[in-house]
């Protein structure tokens, strides 16, 4: 399959796209250099501009996300990146940026953003949480090892399939052994327990955004029992899963207790 985008041969004016590798690889020919994109690394372009990035003969797949911006605070962040960071972001899969992307595609496929009102407010949220990120880099100065940061974006785009050690495994291109050991070492916490994270902030936000029942919520979140979901929602944070949607006011949750 060809995937091959130049900059110059394009119809968009003024738009800007950002796009976040979730496994294997691509280049990006940009300002005389190409660089190898591997799974945790993004970048962002300007329409049109000289710059080109495309699926090279030799890769085995590249697995992106990626949102388009269009108008003057896109070209300004754009301007801001370039100049404080460079063509290429290392960027963890469970930061704020990538988890708000991961969530507006979300949205989208789910047809929530539902007019040209909202899809600007979430550009515009994205916007600012790129310039948050950049300024706070001198933070996030953990980098995660290629194959983490893989098995990472693996967890974010597959948790709501039956996922066991031995599947998360073969993504990252561990053992299971090696895996938990090195998910341990850069991450404080094992495989498993970072999937039920992800899978209750999921719920989180299902119970809070949908009328979907608990069994519903349970099946798109990776549970396919719902007394189980229960138990472990129950576990995470403290209450059921219905007395939590019942809060008037429930307040999303930063962290899931999962020992």
């Amino acid at each position: 399959m060809s995937y091959d985008w130049d900059g110059l041969k394009r119809q968009d004016i003024g738009t800007y796209v950002f796009q976040y590798t979730l496994s294997g690889t691509g280049n990006l020919e940009i300002d005389g250099e190409c660089y190898a994109l591997k799974a945790g690394e993004a970048f962002l372009v300007e329409i049109p501009s000289r710059h080109r990035y495309y699926l090279s003969k030799d890769s085995d797949g590249w697995e992106f996300i990626f949102i388009t911006l269009v108008g003057r605070k896109a070209m300004e962040c754009w301007r801001y990146i370039k100049e404080n960071n460079g063509p290429i972001l290392k960027i963890s899969p469970e930061s704020k940026l990538i988890q708000l992307l991961f969530g507006i595609y979300q949205d989208t496929i789910e047809n929530k953003i539902t007019d040209g009102y909202l899809a600007s407010a979430r550009a515009y949220e994205y916007i600012m949480e790129c310039y948050r990120f950049v300024r706070e880099m001198e933070n996030h100065k953990k980098d995660l090892s290629d194959q983490i940061a893989k098995t990472l974006s693996y967890m974010q785009t597959h948790y709501a399939d039956p996922l066991t050690l031995s599947d998360i495994a073969a993504a990252s291109g561990y053992s299971k052994y090696y895996l938990v050991r090195h998910f341990q070492e850069q991450l404080d916490t094992t495989p498993i327990k970072y999937l039920t994270k992800i899978r209750i902030q999921k719920a989180v936000d299902l119970l809070m955004t949908t009328r979907l029942s608990i069994s519903e919520i349970a099946e798109r979140v990776g549970y396919s029992n719902a007394n189980y979901f229960n138990k472990v929602f129950r576990k995470a944070v403290g209450m059921a899963a219905g007395e939590f949607r019942k809060r008037k006011n429930p307040a999303k949750i930063d962290h899931v207790i999962t020992d």
